[in-house]
């Protein structure tokens, strides 16, 4: 388990007056970067107020975030920065991370086309992306590759704009070639102009922007490289940017995500992945797919897969067995020669390889079970056995991405259940080979094609704001990759659906050249296609899908404006609207009141309006004793209702009700529908369920038989948030005090902290929080100060595939200010730690709105 312990400076070079701004505190499982911050600046105040203070470099200027990058020495503490006049905010230099699955299969890619709709605005409507201009935040780009153009700035060239702006780059004018694959394949999505894959706006103009550095072992960039590439890309004057990374967090109030909305508000827009923590359940998008007026996207699998594959000679014949490769660092899993497969075990009998493997596996294939550890620790023991690669199988149904670390050399490759359970009797049974070369593809049905990709982070926001917005393929998705690396690969994740979104929206931009932003979040949401679950009979629930599966041909063609085109639902505040009693019986229930106005946007036709109601899928992350749910945490899939497609009672959907408003809308006319959304009412407020649907709008203009869909998706909560526990609930045993191991320390009232001793509060959030404090009181019921990393704002709730719990060390070092800038030591003696998170939508000036946990009490000693 990782543990970040903080550099604790315990005197600095003159006395710190209290922070005129506000220094953010971002909790210990946010990578940022050492001794790095972002400074925000007031709109009057200029950067050489920050420079000319000592020990303070300043190595990024921003413009229209109006700030700077600055690194300190270990003398200078980020308080200091806050105290320089003019200085607004002040945040530590966070890590980024692409939004994707690494590399999985290869998908065939013109159905996608079919069923966005972008195949008949090519065809039918001629669009292609002309005079559209796109800037792409990424790795950077294979500007050699003939299907993107085989060129960098020269005329008539896609490439006109763009250049690196990672850490590793010597100037923003040096071409940002790409060492990684993934900005390539992003471009692909977008532009590509071959023949083997078929970009979505392939004459559009482009620019690539490069953040991720070469050198580094992690797909990583920061705050500053991100900030300094969206500005670069802003002044280049881009139509569109496009952003495939993101880091984890429920909130819009962060440097990047605010960037973001500046932008939109100067008219650019600004289209991002949403993420990729869709395991984790609810409340998993990022930033800057959380800001305000952004266009986040979730992922839709690919319908069909062409996929490389290895050939299984067993004593029953030849067996094709599709395959996952594992992503780099590690080597392209090809084996020319037909390589005989063992079925290793440990030196503790086990055929899970989690120990040293006691087999001599020199030349040979090991195929090796998933569980109870890590891929890269079971490639690890075959690569030392002497193994040539390693074949991993699943021990439940499905398929899932595989990475390992960077010290694994061999390839890797990962398959079904079924698979290996068949070459595992095989290898019993006699000799069994294995060969898989790179030209070697096969093309199946996908069983999950056009449903939500199982990876795709779902929202709400932590205020309950709908996210993502839309839904485009980003499962199995074949694009351009660098020709040093194979020209064509598969990616899965929500950066393919985010650049496949960027290139649609270039078709309508081309399409209608003076729309605005607003006007293109609309048609996007509204003119989309709810996602069908076919495991409950219902479809998808907004905070998965969004809107739906982008229909990019009917939203060029609309003819018909809806505001607001989707409704986050707060029932934090819930009133019992009287006039519905005069509409339907009186039921105990409540219900929330929205009015919408549609406009015909036609100019010579009339337009009729009729009204439907599609129910979605109700979801929740928690069981019935509130505990997070066991399904989620075992199988990384979260409750839904129905649990099927039988039958269920009507009072456990949601329920709309429309009236109000005329149903003829005269040419260029506007009329208002007023419409009651009543929560699934006989499900139990207890166990926490997030509900949504879609009102329809079946529109018809004169003169014409076929009608016209329009959604508006709304979602909310079955409940009322303010009353729902922030903390994981006891019965899993958090929080606790732990050991180095980040072990549950036993009889904590026997404890006794020294300086050799480290200790640690281990917490995990259920929800986000506006506010984190733990602090450390003594026998007198005196809060003494803050725990270092104690105080944190604006902190998103645990992930799952991350660290399943936050770790703050527990010392005699306290902090007596939010800023973690006045420290001192506490007296030996007795303490507990005191922890209180503010519950959602709470008011921090009221104590009631908090939750609060206690430790028992244990000794500080000398």
């Amino acid at each position: 388990m990782r543990i970040f312990v903080p550099s604790i400076v315990l005197a600095i070079a003159y006395a710190i007056a209290s922070c005129s701004a506000r220094v953010v505190q971002y909790p210990s499982h946010i990578r940022v970067k050492r001794n790095s911050y972002i400074v925000q600046l007031h709109p009057t105040a200029q950067a050489r107020c920050v420079q000319a203070i000592p020990g303070i470099q300043v190595s990024r200027h921003f413009d229209m975030f109006h700030g700077v990058a600055v690194s300190i020495g270990d003398s200078v503490h980020p308080s200091q920065v806050a105290n320089i006049e003019g200085v607004k905010a002040v945040w530590p230099n966070r890590v980024f991370s692409l939004q994707y699955q690494n590399k999985t299969t290869n998908g065939s890619g013109e159905y996608l086309h079919q069923a966005t709709r972008v195949h008949q605005a090519h065809t039918e409507l001629g669009l292609n992306g002309t005079g559209i201009k796109i800037g792409i935040i990424d790795t950077g780009v294979d500007y050699t590759h003939p299907d993107l153009g085989a060129c960098w700035k020269t005329p008539n060239c896609p490439w006109q704009y763009g250049g690196s702006y990672a850490s590793d780059s010597l100037s923003p004018n040096d071409p940002p070639m790409d060492c990684m694959g993934h900005g390539t394949h992003v471009s692909g999505i977008i532009a590509s102009r071959g023949d083997r894959v078929k970009g979505v706006a392939p004459q559009a103009t482009l620019g690539m922007y490069r953040v991720f550095t070469c050198s580094s072992e992690s797909a990583d960039t920061n705050d500053a490289n991100v900030i300094a590439a969206m500005e670069a890309a802003f002044q280049d004057g881009h139509d569109i940017i496009s952003m495939s990374l993101g880091s984890e967090t429920a909130w819009e109030e962060d440097p990047v995500a605010v960037l973001a909305s500046k932008f939109v508000d100067a008219g650019v827009v600004m289209v991002v992945a949403n993420g990729n923590s869709g395991a984790s359940g609810l409340l998993t998008a990022s930033t800057p797919a959380v800001g305000r007026n952004v266009i986040s996207v979730g992922s839709v699998d690919n319908w069909n897969i062409t996929s490389a594959h290895a050939i299984f000679t067993t004593h029953t014949g030849q067996h094709s067995v599709l395959f996952l490769p594992s992503a780099a660092p590690a080597p392209p899993f090809i084996i020319a020669n037909n390589t005989l497969v063992v079925a290793p075990t440990d030196n503790t009998g086990s055929a899970l390889a989690c120990t040293n493997i006691t087999n001599d596996l020199s030349g040979k294939v090991a195929l090796i079970q998933r569980g109870e550890c890590t891929f890269s620790e079971k490639a690890l023991n075959a690569q030392n056995a002497g193994a040539v690669a390693v074949v991993i199988y699943n021990n439940v149904d499905g398929m899932i991405d595989m990475a390992f670390d960077s010290n694994i050399l061999i390839p890797g490759a990962f398959i079904s259940m079924n698979d290996g359970r068949m070459v595992e009797e095989s290898i019993r049974s006699g000799r069994t080979l294995v060969r898989a070369l790179e030209s070697d593809l096969i093309t199946v049905p996908s069983p999950s094609g056009g449903h939500m990709s199982a990876f795709s982070s779902l929202g709400p926001t932590a205020e309950l704001g709908l996210v993502p917005l839309i839904s485009a393929p980003g499962g199995n998705i074949l694009s351009t990759y660098p020709q040093s690396m194979g020209s064509y690969t598969s990616l899965s994740g929500t950066s393919m659906a985010a650049p496949y979104v960027a290139g649609a929206v270039a078709l309508l931009k081309q399409a209608r050249p003076d729309i605005t932003v607003t006007h293109i979040r609309e048609l996007l949401v509204t003119t989309a296609r709810p996602i069908a679950d076919s495991s409950t009979g219902l479809v998808s629930n907004p905070y998965s899908s969004g809107g739906g599966l982008i229909n990019i041909y009917d939203a060029i063609r609309a003819r018909a404006r809806i505001d607001p085109p989707l409704l986050s639902i707060n029932n934090t505040r819930r009133e019992h609207p009287g006039p519905i009693n005069s509409y339907i019986r009186p039921i105990n229930a409540y219900w929330e009141i929205h009015t919408l106005a549609i406009q015909n946007t036609d100019s010579a036709k009339s337009m009729r309006i009729s009204l439907a109601h599609i129910a979605a899928n109700s979801l929740t992350m928690f069981d019935k004793n509130g505990t997070l749910s066991q399904q989620l945490l075992t199988n990384q899939t979260m409750p839904t209702w129905p649990t099927n497609t039988s039958p269920v009672p009507a009072n456990t959907l949601p329920q709309v009700l429309g009236i109000r408003g005329n149903t003829l809308v005269r040419p260029g006319q506007s009329t208002k529908i007023t419409v009651f959304i009543a929560p699934p009412l006989g499900l139990p407020e207890s166990e926490r369920w997030f509900y949504g649907g879609f009102i329809n709008f079946k529109l018809t203009w004169d003169g014409e038989s076929t009608a016209f869909s329009h959604v508006v998706p709304y979602a909310g909560f079955n409940g009322d948030m303010r009353k729902l526990s922030v903390l994981a609930s006891a019965p899993i045993g958090l929080p606790f005090l732990a050991n180095s191991e980040v072990e549950p320390i036993e009889n904590v009232s026997e404890l006794t902290i020294s300086a050799d001793t480290d200790v640690y509060l281990a917490v995990a959030l259920d929800l986000p929080t506006r506010i984190f404090a733990a602090s450390i009181v003594d026998a007198t019921n005196t809060t003494r100060g803050y725990l270092p990393l104690g105080y944190s704002d604006y902190v998103g709730r645990t992930l799952l595939d991350e660290a399943p719990y936050y770790t703050i060390p527990v010392n005699r070092t306290v902090f007596h200010d939010t800023q973690m800038t006045n420290s001192s030591e506490v007296s030996a003696g007795s303490y507990h730690v005191h922890l209180k998170v503010l519950r959602p939508f709470g008011d921090p000036a009221r104590e009631s709105d908090f939750q609060i946990w206690d430790s028992d009490t244990f000794k500080l000693g000398d």
